[in-house]
């Protein structure tokens, strides 16, 4: 046989493509870093033109790397063990693994560069994406079951291996593959060699699958680079560089602008200009070859050719028809009538401009060009030579950084490119972002015609998480994408997600449910509580995550994702980490909300409400006043003074009270004259009417809410076309001033309280409530500055509905439930006042929830089911503030109790009389069994989906029934207590010896829970009957938080008596009037401090930076820091400030006192300091009631 060259050798180390020939002919490439698929794409190119993305197509031979150690280092870990000898084990096998990878790489080096013969083991490394082709012989292939996968693994095993056998004849066992050979590559463990098949995989059409089975497809073998070729310090084909214009400081970039490629050099504003490196700046080296398919190491003497690598455009020239004159193009231009040209980007490499030459800088003997060197850039067919210049081709912008790059006759020597080597591992990087953008876009389009299946569904939802591994640099994958933190400062994978649009894409995906593309809006923002929406809720937050990571320390994602804060805005609340993503966007930390919101961000905001007349700019000032719906009382204060203040008020709409007169006409008949009959005559009498009138544009304009609400459509939104856009707007903008309000007083905040609560006082919020005529959202807005404003402030405070500490001398002897509620009155007076100022509130909240209960929450409804929500929250206030007797709280609850029972199921009574009586604690199985098939079966409330607020206002239904049942429980311990007086002072004045007759207690305390006088504890009115069918119907419900309320009340229903048996023990009586006295004080005084404590905003004074600085001048020391400190004073100043000293240091552990106690620090008003001493006072008679009590005992 005769001995074939080296050169036409295969060998370890080599690099090569693999072209299938048999029914299907194509290159074996794969569809992007984002997809371990190996696919043929018969109509991507063939041998004579090699595909676009020929990188794809390459792979590098090795030698088979032993995977003994690394296997059971796998299978260790998927057991996850957590005990201490496994751990030990664990290490142990890692380091086993890791060992074993270092044997491998020595073993890859000392065979590199041996001939590859006919019946040898190999692995293929996918030269892009470092990951080997991997037989999987457990899993059938996607499109022919009777096959096996074939993927991309990262770290490869043993079904990388595969044997070289010759396809044909002419070459056997133990011969060299020569380059261009036909082969057949059959996996070790599997034993089917690899094929083509002939179906087309139904998300990429045209892309052809890759398995393991028997066929007759055959590879050919074709030499893309030699081992030898392969060097780190020569540019070879294949390889990414940025081309650095030496002179100018700038990188040769390729980017979109107007909807065109341009070719420029990119201004930068960093000190350092080599440190602005772009993925737009990237650029792939083609060595030109005969042979198209192969490329190899670049000489001097070769052609090159320039691939954008983001955009897959080639470097080219073309002639410049720009006459704007340049001093470095006329210098070079030689000839005035010469033509010149400039570098463009144009689609296919097969044009003959995409052609260049490198010139050296310096004398060389190498043949070879080095990878890091300085060149100049010729170009072949125009014979001109790159340079730059300074034409600018964004001239329309206030800072042009792009600047035209010219081609012209004569060689200028400055005019050179230092040629930058880019890591492979930057460029798999800018592949996966690349590839991810294309994924992502598919995707999106796909959702904007709703057309997604469920594997899109899965594939968008796992690309997702890998990108968020890779924004944070976190190659783990078992870790939950939620809750991934970025560990790594690198800018330059954020940098990737916006240059190479995936911000774009995500926010895309983010819109396209939720927008309407001409064929109806698909979701609402609502639907996603509902489970069958899961996957979009998981992919909308994923998104949200990405955009938060991708914004951490990095200002121009910031800016880019802060153009897309309206559309974010309207995903706050639907727990898609919007309100995450949009306060780390802002502040970079939730706690800035707390610490380090200042005056000037307030102000910044109430400015843009000034310009901007949009009320999405008082939400973001609402969302400052809030976290979690609890208060934030720094915010609160800032905001307060910055809105409130006079200077700001043109941006706020004023609220009066006015008396119009209004004309009404009455008919009057005459009397009859002789005998003709009397005319009606037409009488026109004036009246007076109150109406609310609001404000606007400084007083300039005003309207009444009867006008405004008439010209935007009224409650029901009827009559579209005919309403005035401006009162729809003052409307809007008032409901989101009133929502501002009620959040600036959330929590009792004194300052906004007292300074709106005039303008907008109880009459008039319960006026616009109580109006029908305006829109749900808007009096659902005034109930919930009714809850903030006046309600939820001084002097109501939450009762206590369970009192276990009772004074023996008010038990009553006989109590009833007028009794009850008349000797809750008398145990507090101060109370009484209360309720009068809000009888209207309370009358106005009982006619409405009674107007709901004879109707149904709906789903549908939304902006009546807010009014209802702000209602249910209102009345649940006033219950727990105290305002509504016992009597009255019976009776509501069966208003309730309607509004809950949406689905009214009759049961039988027989089976519900005794499963549903008040004190019993044992039940047949069988009744209740039945209640809960007739329930489910006549229910349709765990099969539909449920509106967020209509489960939250049931919600908060279950709370108030909580809080009556808690008031009931008490009820029945003073009627117990009751029973017990009366019998310890009927029988313990000695008329008889054996003491109370507990026979006699247990008797009259069974009554309690029984019918005689348990009918009047019904809470339906119905024995019970329809409180337990309603909350068999809550049950059903698909909303844990619903469920758990009403099982708990479900529990407490059926053990009524332990319940009250229970409480009875810990009540705790006090008899002695030293008892008594103590008690009252400690109340007394705990009331007096508890106000204090809460209006501290209105007195206590703040000492910040002034008194730092003064510690700080305090603490130098020496003389020198007494006289900067004393400043310019007076001797009496000085006198006073050392008598001040004197006071302080003799401070001991035996006499303490307070700065104002000692006439110490900055001056303070004098009713602060007042307060301070009755604070003081109150605190010290606790402590002195406590400690007599303690003596007592």
């Amino acid at each position: 046989m005769t001995e074939l060259s080296s050169s036409s050798v295969l060998h370890m180390g080599d690099i090569t493509s693999l072209y299938a020939e048999g029914s299907v002919c194509g290159f074996i490439s794969t569809l992007g870093l984002v997809d371990d698929r190996c696919v043929v794409q018969p109509d991507a190119g063939d041998l004579q033109n090699p595909p676009r993305k020929f990188r794809d197509c390459l792979f590098k031979i090795c030698p088979n790397n032993r995977y003994s150690a690394q296997k059971q280092f796998w299978k260790a870990i998927r057991q996850n063990n957590s005990s201490v000898a496994d751990a030990v084990l664990l290490n142990k096998l890692h380091h086993a693994a890791e060992l074993e990878k270092k044997q491998n790489e020595s073993e890859i080096k000392k065979l590199l560069g041996s001939p590859i013969q006919y019946g040898s083991v190999i692995q293929l490394l996918h030269l892009k994406s470092n990951k080997y082709l991997t037989v999987n012989k457990r899993l059938p292939a996607h499109l022919e079951k009777n096959a096996m996968r074939v993927t991309l693994d990262a770290a490869g095993n043993e079904g990388s291996w595969l044997y070289v056998h010759p396809f044909y004849k002419l070459r056997s066992l133990g011969d060299n593959v020569v380059v261009g050979d036909k082969v057949v590559l059959n996996p070790v463990n599997a034993g089917q060699p690899l094929h083509a098949s002939n179906f087309d995989l139904p998300d990429n059409p045209g892309c052809k699958e890759v398995n393991s089975v028997n066929s007759n497809t055959c590879w050919k073998i074709n030499l893309f680079m030699e081992y030898a070729e392969n060097q780190e310090t020569i540019l070879k084909g294949g390889d990414v560089v940025r081309l650095f214009h030496a002179e100018q400081e700038k990188f040769l970039t390729g980017d979109e602008y107007k909807k065109k490629q341009y070719v420029f050099l990119r201004t930068t504003g960093r000190t350092s200009a080599t440190a602005a490196t772009s993925s737009k700046a990237l650029w792939e080296v083609e060595v030109v070859n005969h042979d198209p398919c192969r490329g190899g190491a670049g000489h001097w003497n070769s052609l090159f050719r320039f691939k954008h690598l983001a955009t897959g455009h080639y470097l080219a020239a073309e002639l410049d028809p720009d006459p704007k004159p340049d001093p470095m193009r006329s210098k070079l231009r030689g000839n005035a009538n010469a033509p010149v040209y400039c570098l463009v980007s144009v689609p296919h490499g097969h044009d003959i401009a995409s052609l260049f030459e490198l010139d050296p800088t310096t004398m060389t003997k190498e043949s070879t060009v080095p990878r890091s060197s300085f060149v100049r850039l010729r170009h072949l067919c125009t014979n001109t030579w790159v340079h730059s210049t300074s034409l600018p081709i964004d001239k329309d912008e206030d800072k042009p950084i792009m600047s035209k790059v010219g081609c012209a006759a004569i060689k200028e020597d400055k005019e050179a490119f230092a040629i930058v080597p880019v890591s492979p591992q930057e460029v798999r990087d800018l592949d996966f972002a690349n590839d991810a953008s294309k994924v992502l876009a598919s995707i999106a389009a796909k959702m904007e015609q709703g057309v997604t299946t469920q594997n899109d569904r899965r594939l968008v939802i796992q690309l997702l998480a890998e990108i968020i591994y890779f924004v944070a640099y976190q190659g783990n994958a078992s870790t939950d994408p939620f809750e991934v933190e970025l560990t790594h400062s690198d800018r330059e994978r954020p940098k990737l997600l916006r240059e190479q649009n995936i911000l774009k894409q995500i926010f895309k995906i983010l819109k396209a449910p939720f927008t309407d593309f001409g064929h109806g809006q698909v979701l609402t923002m609502d639907d996603l509580s509902d489970q069958k929406h899961g996957h979009l809720k998981q992919i909308c937050r994923l998104c949200y995550r990405i955009l938060k990571l991708s914004q951490h320390d990095y200002r121009k994602n910031q800016e880019y994702i802060a153009k897309e804060f309206p559309f974010m805005q309207k995903q706050i609340g639907y727990d898609v980490l919007a309100e995450e993503t949009i306060t780390a966007l802002l502040h970079n930390n939730r706690k800035l909300l707390e610490k380090h919101i200042t005056a000037n961000e307030i102000e910044t905001f109430v400015n843009l409400v000034r310009t901007k007349k949009e009320p999405r700019f008082l939400d973001y000032l609402s969302d400052l006043c809030v976290s979690n719906n609890v208060a934030i009382a720094v915010t609160q204060e800032l905001i307060c003074k910055s809105v409130l203040a006079k200077s700001n008020l043109d941006i706020l709409i004023e609220t009066q009270i006015q008396k119009t007169q209004v004309e009404v006409e009455m008919m009057e008949i005459e009397p009859r004259v002789g005998g003709s009959r009397g005319e009606r005559q037409p009488i026109i009498t004036l009246e007076e009417e109150e109406d609310v009138v609001l404000y606007w544009d400084q007083g300039k304009k005003h309207k009444s809410f009867r006008e405004l609400s008439i010209g935007a459509g009224g409650p029901d939104m009827e009559g579209l076309e005919e309403r005035n856009q401006e009162d729809v707007d003052v409307l809007k903008y008032y409901r989101h001033q009133l929502d501002l309000f009620s959040y600036m007083c959330l929590d009792r905040q004194y300052l906004a309280i007292d300074a709106l609560k005039d303008q907008l006082n109880i009459d008039l919020i319960l006026r616009c409530m109580s109006d029908d005529t305006l829109p749900f959202e808007l009096r659902a807005s005034f109930c919930r500055l009714m809850l903030h404003m006046h309600v939820d402030r001084d002097p109501q405070e939450t009762v206590t509905p369970v009192k276990y500490a009772r004074l023996w001398s008010e038990i009553p002897t006989v109590i009833s439930i007028e009794d009850y509620e008349q000797h809750q009155l008398m145990k507090d007076p101060t109370k009484q006042a209360a309720p009068q100022n809000f009888a209207g509130t309370m009358e106005f909240v009982k006619e409405y929830l009674e107007d709901v209960a004879s109707q149904s929450l709906s789903v549908a409804d939304r902006e009546q089911n807010q009014l209802t929500f702000q209602v249910v929250k209102l009345a649940r206030h006033l219950i727990y503030f105290g305002f509504f007797s016992f009597g009255e709280l019976l009776r509501l609850t069966k208003t309730l109790l309607k509004i809950l029972d949406c689905a009214p199921i009759l049961l039988n009574d027989s089976k519900l009389e005794k499963a549903s009586g008040p004190g019993s604690n044992s039940q047949k199985s069988g009744s209740m069994t039945e209640m809960v098939k007739q329930t489910t079966s006549g229910s349709k409330q765990g099969t539909e989906s449920e509106d967020h607020l209509v489960m939250e206002t049931k919600l908060k239904i279950i709370e108030i029934l909580q809080f009556i049942l808690n008031v009931r429980l008490d009820y029945r311990i003073s009627s117990l207590l009751s029973i017990f007086k009366k019998e310890f002072d009927e029988n313990f004045l000695g008329k008889t010896e054996e003491g109370l007759d507990l026979e006699a207690i247990g008797n009259k305390a069974e009554a309690i829970f029984g019918d005689s006088n348990g009918s009047e504890l019904d809470l339906d009115g119905n024995g019970g009957k329809t409180f337990l069918r309603v909350l068999l119907n809550l049950v059903l419900h698909n909303y844990p938080q619903l469920v758990s309320g009403a099982l708990l009340l479900l529990f407490r229903h059926f053990s009524q008596r332990q319940e009250v048996l229970q409480a009875f023990q810990q009540v705790q009586l006090l008899v002695s009037d030293s008892d008594v006295e103590n008690y009252k004080q400690i109340k007394t005084d705990l009331d007096k401090l508890r106000l204090l404590v809460e209006k501290s905003e209105l007195w206590v004074f703040k000492m910040k930076s002034e008194g730092k600085k003064e510690k700080k001048l305090t603490d130098s020391g020496g003389d020198d820091g007494e006289e900067k400190l004393s400043g310019g004073k007076s001797s009496d100043s000085k006198k006073k400030d050392a008598s001040k000293k004197a006071k302080l240091t003799s401070i001991g552990p035996l006499n303490e006192g307070s700065a104002i106690d000692l006439d110490l620090g900055p001056q303070i008003e004098e009713e602060a300091s007042k307060k301070l001493q009755n604070h003081k006072r109150n605190s010290y008679s606790i402590d002195s009631a406590l400690c007599n009590r303690s003596r007592c005992r």
